[in-house]
């Protein structure tokens, strides 16, 4: 579990953060990520930083859940090549988010490339 004011790694069941102090909530949603097939970047996988913390690969053609409290979060999708930054926003109304995403081809470089954002 992670403080989603400074992103710091929290054990479970604490109340607080122990960097800044901020009140840890329950997870209560999820963000799923699924990465679309694609034949570029086949064999490259993605990260995924969740507020500064890496949270999962994401290899072609796969997906993962991702645990979320609510608020807004930032994520960074990276890659060697260039990174893709965006904030999500988990709600009580739609704790639940659906990414789908796929590797970019440019001219000289690749990067993550969001599709749609969902919420379920």
């Amino acid at each position: 579990m992670f403080c989603n004011k400074c992103g710091n790694e929290v054990k479970e069941g604490e109340k607080f953060c122990n960097k800044c102090g901020e009140k840890i909530e329950e997870t209560v949603g999820s963000i799923t990520f699924f990465r679309q097939n694609s034949f570029y970047g086949c064999l490259v996988g993605i990260k995924i930083y969740m507020d500064g913390n890496l949270v999962a690969t994401v290899a072609n053609g796969n997906g993962v859940v991702v645990p979320a409290t609510i608020g807004t979060h930032k994520f960074a999708f990276n890659l060697w090549s260039g990174n893709k930054i965006t904030d999500i926003e988990v709600t009580k109304e739609h704790p639940n988010i659906k990414v789908v995403f796929k590797l970019g081809m440019g001219l000289l470089t690749a990067k993550p490339k969001i599709l749609e954002i969902v919420n379920l």
